[in-house]
């Protein structure tokens, strides 16, 4: 495919709003493409070179972008024609705008390169390192920018600075992978099966693109767990009561809850891998972790766990805020020794060559615990783990928990397989806070911000409207305006990195009432956590209108964590979640 026609479907996309319909250009695409070429269109998709875990980055700053167009020159017949990078982006706010108006400028035609073409340059960009780097990927950049039209520029001027977010996540491209195989959504829990044990969307697009149906399902079904790709995370459900366990289970595994990293550690032969529950390489991040993963003198194992702070002196652990600084690319080496860590490992599904993750639970504790308790390392440990027969067992075990101050605990059903991705009552939450009307925190979106009044117009900002993603739809719908919970101090950060995504316009995806909207929108980027007492309807909110109008609303919300950076979009709370979380 040339690349001129993949941005023909770049520019479809970008223009869209409903999921069903960027579904539809999607598959549409799909049929265009050869299995070669898939993976890389599918990562140039989402702003990317490499699957999400690997850490192929360009490290080219939108200054940089801008200079690269400031020296570009062609031999043109006009005389030089003015041209300012950076005041025309003052204008545009868009590197890719900037870069599509000058080779427009300069009358750029392009050379008919191939999609395969554009990916490998920039490959290579992107690999340069060490002395001089800069200057040399400049170069190579104005050579790929020489060499294409102004609208394919305007696409790879903002993938180069990670600017592309045409928000296609991968729960689309899977549907777009089915909707192109069968016209519908019928073999999306194959692709999904399979993606989950191997979170690689351009491997999975090739086999979906070169086997027939039937093969097709067999392959993705029989894909096992590969240490150093990523495992799509296990997630839990929530029930409103404690009795609502026993109602669906005979008995439980139960492990605490805690309030850490997601952390899934890899040992392979290539080395250890650390990733997050976004499939995010942390593996730098984390040296004292990869230090103990190695003294468990494994060949080969898939591990998950939680990661949380300790406090150096008290051996208690620390808030999630504290827990998150060590997610840093600077600094590392002082900031493991200020805030030492311990991964609580609650799982294991790969070990020395052989895929145990279907193997059934209990049995898969049994050999992470001989496995940790031989061990020379306290890093790496085993959760507390229990088993609970009866609901007195069941409610004494949670009240312990809660009063040593954890959030909760996570019951298990015996028996169960580790199924990457899925969330069902295999596994279900139970926290503190469903004791005071709602069973769980809020993973919301912000969507925009409010301009303070009285004391807080110092600042600028003085409420969030944060909302759901709705999967029907397609659409970002408001459910709760936020305001307390909030220090003066966090309100100047909080502006801060909210005017970073803001947006001149209603984004055409925001399902907002008039009257609740704000003074600004943002792109939907930052997670934050949010409790109120419970849930409840009104019309002034949009997620999930009833016949009367009315959405669903959290009622008193207050802001527990700003900006969680260990969470997605793809990863927020969901309206149908929401549905379950009031207790009254």
């Amino acid at each position: 495919m040339k690349f001129s026609d993949y941005c023909i479907y770049l520019d479809k996309v970008e223009h869209l709003s409903s999921r069903n319909e960027i579904t539809e250009v999607l598959a549409e695409m799909l049929g265009k493409l050869s299995a070669q070429e898939v993976a890389a269109a599918l990562y140039l998709f989402q702003g990317k070179l490499v699957p999400r875990f690997e850490s192929l980055e360009f490290n080219l700053s939108t200054k940089l972008g801008l200079r690269a167009l400031d020296g570009l020159e062609v031999k043109i017949l006009s005389e030089s024609l003015t041209f300012s990078a950076e005041d025309t982006y003052k204008q545009l706010g868009d590197v890719g705008l900037v870069t599509e108006e000058r080779l427009g400028q300069l009358g750029m035609v392009g050379k008919s390169l191939t999609i395969l073409e554009v990916h490998a340059k920039l490959v290579t960009i992107a690999e340069i390192e060490g002395a001089g780097s800069q200057g040399q990927k400049i170069e190579l950049l104005q050579s790929l920018l020489r060499a294409v039209s102004p609208v394919e520029g305007r696409f790879i001027g903002r993938i180069v600075v990670g600017k592309l977010r045409l928000g296609v996540s991968d729960k689309t491209m899977l549907d777009a992978l089915s909707w192109y195989k069968v016209g519908d959504k019928s073999l999306r829990k194959f692709i999904e099966e399979g993606y989950g044990r191997r979170s690689d969307i351009g491997l999975i697009a090739e086999m979906v693109l070169t086997n027939e149906i039937d093969r097709v399902k067999e392959e993705l079904h029989n894909l096992h767990i590969k240490p150093g790709i990523p495992v799509a995370s296990k997630l839990v459900e929530r029930v409103p009561e404690v009795s609502e366990v026993f109602d669906r289970m005979q008995s439980c595994i139960v492990q605490p809850k805690l309030d850490g990293l997601r952390t899934q550690i890899h040992i392979s032969e290539e080395g250890i891998e650390i990733f997050s529950r976004n499939m995010e390489r942390l593996t730098d991040m984390f040296p004292d972790l990869c230090e103990a993963a190695i003294m468990l003198n494994l060949k080969s194992a898939v591990i998950d766990s939680e990661t949380i702070g300790i406090d150096p002196e008290t051996g208690e652990y620390l808030e999630f805020q504290k827990t998150i600084q060590r997610k840093r690319k600077h600094g590392v080496k002082n900031k493991s020794q200020e805030i030492p860590i311990t991964a609580q490992a609650f799982d294991i599904l790969f070990l020395d060559g052989n895929d145990i993750s279907r193997e059934p639970l209990e049995e898969r504790v049994s050999i992470l615990r001989e496995i940790l308790n031989s061990s020379e390392s306290n890093t790496i440990s085993l959760l507390d783990t229990v088993t609970c027969s009866t609901l007195d067992e069941l409610e004494l075990y949670f009240e312990e928990q809660v009063n040593a101050g954890l959030e909760g605990v996570i019951v298990k059903r015996p028996g169960t397989f580790y199924e990457p991705g899925t969330r069902n009552y295999d596994w279900i939450k139970l926290k503190a806070s469903m004791k005071h009307g709602m069973v769980d925190t809020v993973d919301a979106i912000v969507l925009g911000y409010y301009a303070g009044t009285g004391a807080r117009s110092k600042f600028g900002i003085g409420a969030l409207l944060v909302g759901l993603f709705d999967d029907d739809s397609g659409t970002y719908q408001s459910v709760a305006k936020v305001g307390t919970g909030i220090s003066d101090n966090q309100f100047l950060q909080i502006k801060k990195d909210l005017d970073e995504r803001s947006v001149d316009d209603k984004p055409n995806n925001y399902d907002i009432a008039k009257e609740l909207e704000p003074t600004v929108y943002v792109k939907p980027e930052i997670i934050v956590v949010v409790e109120a007492d419970e849930v409840t309807r009104s019309t002034m909110h949009t997620a999930s209108k009833d016949e009367q109008g009315r959405g669903l609303s959290m009622r008193f919300p207050r802001l527990k964590v700003w900006n969680r950076k260990d969470k997605d979009v793809s990863t927020a709370t969901t309206i149908s979640e929401l549905l379950t979380m009031s207790t009254k």
